[in-house]
Order: structure tokens, then sequence, then C-alpha cells
């Protein structure tokens, strides 16, 4: 009896191997998917000379089958003028090791970049991310080229033509107060004069509160030999206004907070006041900050100035500050002028 029921249990599982093999031959044999409905999310692409400028996740797959495989065709300017140039290779820099914001020098940050060679207009092939690393007008005219983009899998191939690389002239730095398609300066009220994005407790001699409309702020280019950036104050009268006016200023321990490291991050190094207190002098990295580029509009540097005074018994601490980002190398000077004097000693 007991062998007869182990003859049965095997003939059970026999029969359901046998079953189980039968279900699988009538399961759908699995096909590449290329979906009609794939799209570039964007068609024109604004990017400025000078900087690298990066466009993520701007290809929308719609389920087709991975891995797409991307490729960038026939460049060229006015939509029919051949411009093998966008293809040309030129120096770039990448980085080999993880950028963590807790470096001590630019030196320590230069150490983890690397200079490789890749094309001006750079499409990823597995991705379609799209990179226009910097290049100047001498060499890349600035104005409006064309290109398609070829995407592919196991199912088929789709083209998308006329894709538009908007290439404008060089922004420096940010905020910028001139039109980077015309290059004039934009109307006062319309950016052409740079306010501080942070002001607080200032006020003139006879008491009344001085705003971010009473300041303009200007970026000079005073050299080129090394990275550098320095702040200055002026008065109305463009007369110096001593750095050492900035009475709880922590010169040595600036920070500002890094959304894409995700912390807070030493503002410059090499802290340097020279002997009269009129400015202050960091080494910086290019761009500033250093995922300027990379994240443009969303990485900005914010250094914001401090001052303690006794008002009538109170003590009050003003602030005046900015947000910004430098894309040219160069020593750099960013001049604070109060268009209304402020009064900075004890009532």
């Amino acid at each position: 009896m007991k062998k007869n029921s182990i003859t049965i249990q095997l003939m059970a599982w026999c029969s359901l191997g046998l079953l189980a093999g039968c279900y699988k031959d009538t399961l759908p044999v699995e096909k590449d998917y290329m979906s009609k409905d794939m799209n570039f999310k964007k068609e024109t692409f604004v990017a400025n000379l000078g900087r690298m400028n990066v466009f993520a996740d701007i290809f929308n797959a719609d389920y087709s089958t991975q891995p797409l495989q991307f490729e960038l065709q026939s460049p060229r300017i006015d939509n029919k003028t051949p411009a093998p140039i966008l293809l040309e290779a030129v120096d770039t820099r990448q980085w080999k090791d993880y950028y963590t914001g807790t470096e001590t020098s630019v030196a320590e940050i230069e150490a983890k970049r690397i200079t490789v060679r890749r094309p001006i207009l750079d499409l990823n092939s597995q991705n379609g991310q799209l990179v226009v690393w910097p290049v100047d007008s001498t060499k890349l005219p600035y104005g409006k080229y064309f290109f398609d983009v070829k995407v592919n899998n196991k199912a088929g191939e789709r083209l998308f033509p006329g894709l538009m690389l908007d290439l404008r002239r060089p922004r420096p730095y940010e905020p910028y107060e001139y039109d980077d398609v015309t290059g004039i300066r934009k109307a006062d009220n319309a950016g052409g004069i740079i306010r501080p994005s942070t002001i607080s407790n200032h006020r003139d001699p006879q008491g009344r509160e001085i705003k971010a409309e009473n300041v303009q702020i200007y970026f000079v280019k005073t050299g080129a030999a090394a990275n550098t950036l320095t702040f200055k104050f002026v008065d109305k009268d463009s007369v110096g206004i001593p750095i050492s006016t900035f009475n709880i200023q922590r010169w040595d321990s600036l920070y500002y907070y890094s959304k894409m490291a995700g912390r807070n991050v030493r503002f410059g190094f090499n802290r340097n006041i020279p002997a009269d207190s009129m400015s202050v002098t960091y080494d910086i990295t290019n761009p500033f900050p250093v995922l300027a580029e990379a994240f443009a509009g969303d990485e900005l540097a914010e250094y914001i100035f401090s001052y303690s005074r006794v008002s009538y018994g109170y003590r009050v601490v003003g602030r005046i500050g900015l947000k910004f980002s430098i894309h040219e190398p160069g020593e750099w000077t960013v001049v604070f002028r109060y268009m209304i004097n402020p009064k900075f000693s004890d009532d």
C-alpha cells in the first residue's frame, strides 16, 4: 500500500511538471517595444557661451524597452548650413572623484577633476542628456543651431528632427544685468540694476529704513591671473567703507548652503584683508560655486555681511547679502554701493 502511494505521488508530480511546461509554452513571448509617444520634453535648448550648460531628464521614453541608444546627427546653422564645429572636441573638466563640500582648499577640489576631450555639443548615447561645453565666441558664434537625434532599441528606431540649440552671449555671472541676446543692459526695473538679496536693520542717520532699492551692486573683473573674489563697500559718493565696519563678521568661518552637496560649504579660501581694511578677498573655484554650471539656477552662493550697533538702548544687527554665481575665470570684485548712507555707529 505504501509503495502504491509513493507511485501515485510521483505520477502526480510528473503531471504537474508536464502541465507547467505546457503552460510556459502557451505564454506569449515578450517583444521589444518602441512607443510611438516617446518624445523630447523640450525641443529648444537655451545655452550660454563660456560655461557648461547641462540639460538632464529631457527625454520621455514612454515605457519603451530599455536600453535605448541616442545618436546626434546633422548639426547645422539656420536649419540648412552644416555646422560640423558642434561636433569638434574641446578640452573639458569632469569629475573623477565625488565633490563632498568638505574640501579645505581650491587645490583639493581641483585634484578631483580631470581634463578630457568631448564634443562641444555632447549627447549622452545612453540617456539622451545633452551638454554644451564651454567655448567662446571666437570659436563658435552665438546664434541658432539645429540638429537631429536618432533613438533606437531592438524594436526599431525613431528620428527626432529639428531640435534647436539657442546659443546666446556669455553670462559671466548671475544675476546678470545685460540681455544675453542683444548685449544691451536691461531696463532698471527689469533687472538692469543688481540689488541685494538680503538687507535688514539698515537705517540712515535720521533713522529712516534703507531698503534693497537703495543699494546697487556691481561685478567688476579686475584681472585674469587667478580665480579670486573681492568684496568692497562704498557710500553714495563712492567713498570706501572699511570692511571692519562689519564688526561681528566671522571672516574665517563663512559658509553657504549647497543644495547639490546637501550641506554647508566653505565660502572661499585664504581670506585676505589688507592693512587699510577696505576690502576682503578669497580664493575661489571656477565656476563659483563649484557646482554652479551643472545645476544652473539651483546652485548659488550667498554671502551675508553683518554688523552690530546700539540704537537707543537696544542692540540691533544689520545684515546685507547677495545670492550669486560666477562663471568666467578671473579676479572678480563685487562692489556694494549704498545710495543712501547708513549709520553704523551707536546712537
